[in-house]
């Protein structure tokens, strides 16, 4: 009997882990890579060869999102067991990670071309889930002027390494009245600067605690001749979503591709964004829904009119709209 009742509790957690796995159209490989199992794992849960763990149950929550279903169900599943000794927090909650826990609810990337320059955005909806508060977020700057050729790269960026002026960095917390936020650089290369942004408000600390979300926004510019054509979000934290939007006038005439490249799994899968040009501009957005833990989602570019795309560019040493660079001009 209470192995009749067991087996029925474990075949309601397969039937809904399977069922959010198809919503949110993953693969059983996908899903083992976001909650950090092996594939053969998550197959032999769903074929029932194997019973499902607390561990497994809580990362299952956190990658599909099924609004503690998922969790429910193994807590019933758990009750069989240990003769009604549930699981921490009951059926109502997946038990918090230990410690400082962040997850991005939303990421909103955007780079523009202007007057020679990048100017990029980025807007993170900050979601603490753990069990102590957040008292700063990191960002960085990271160029490549020459992904494909890292020797040639790595000597121009000595030649010309970012500095602080001309990034002009800055950073807002909050979302109905952003506050300007104190930084403060925590490495720093030729091509790389990473960045500590304390949690405060009114000069005061304001650590994000558990359950708590808050936004921040973060810019900087590059000249275009010293930042490449590309652009890259790698997924460190759990990400809820991530939208890329780029603008480039239409007198440069772009020709944009993208990627998605998953090193858990060494597949790498070709994007087509979506293209819209009015008004003199033309824009591409790339929005990913559930993006990967650990992949990378990369933005190439290419221009019909390269001296347009430097018009208005100051190079020290160099003509209006000349590359210093350019192995064409040698």
């Amino acid at each position: 009997m209470g192995s009749s009742i067991q087996d029925d509790a474990a075949a309601a957690f397969v039937r809904e882990l399977t069922h959010w796995r198809h919503q949110r159209r993953l693969s059983k490989k996908e899903l083992a890579e976001r909650t950090g199992f092996d594939p053969s794992y998550v197959s032999h849960i769903e074929n029932g060869r194997h019973q499902p763990t607390e561990e497994f149950a809580r990362r299952a929550e956190l990658a599909l999102d099924s609004g503690n279903r998922i969790w429910q169900r193994y807590v019933a599943f758990a009750g069989t067991r240990t003769a009604g000794r549930l699981p921490v927090l009951g059926p109502t909650a997946v038990p918090p990670p230990a410690g400082p826990h962040l997850v991005i609810d939303d990421e909103q990337a955007d780079l523009t071309l202007v007057d020679g320059a990048y100017e990029c955005r980025f807007r993170r909806v900050l979601h603490s889930v753990g069990t102590e508060p957040i008292t700063r977020h990191t960002v960085q700057i990271d160029i490549d002027r020459f992904p494909d050729d890292p020797a040639r790269s790595a000597a121009f960026h000595s030649r010309h390494p970012l500095t602080l002026d001309e990034v002009d960095f800055r950073a807002f917390l909050g979302a109905d009245r952003p506050e300007p936020m104190r930084w403060r650089v925590t490495r720093s290369r030729d091509a790389f600067l990473k960045i500590a942004l304390p949690l405060e408000s009114g000069g005061a600390p304001a650590p994000l605690y558990p359950g708590q979300r808050t936004v921040v926004d973060y810019a900087y510019r590059v000249p275009a001749w010293k930042f490449g054509d590309w652009l890259q979000r790698d997924i460190r934290l759990p990400t809820r979503r991530l939208t890329v939007r780029l603008a480039f006038p239409a007198a440069t005439r772009p020709t944009l591709w993208a990627s998605e490249t998953s090193f858990t799994s060494e597949t790498t899968a070709d994007v087509t964004p979506r293209r819209q040009e009015r008004e003199g501009v033309v824009a591409y957005e790339w929005e990913v829904p559930r993006p990967r833990l650990r992949a990378q989602y990369r933005v190439h570019w290419r221009y019909g009119d390269p001296a347009a795309a430097l018009a208005g560019a100051v190079v020290p040493g160099q003509p209006p709209g000349v590359d210093p660079d350019d192995d064409t001009r040698r």
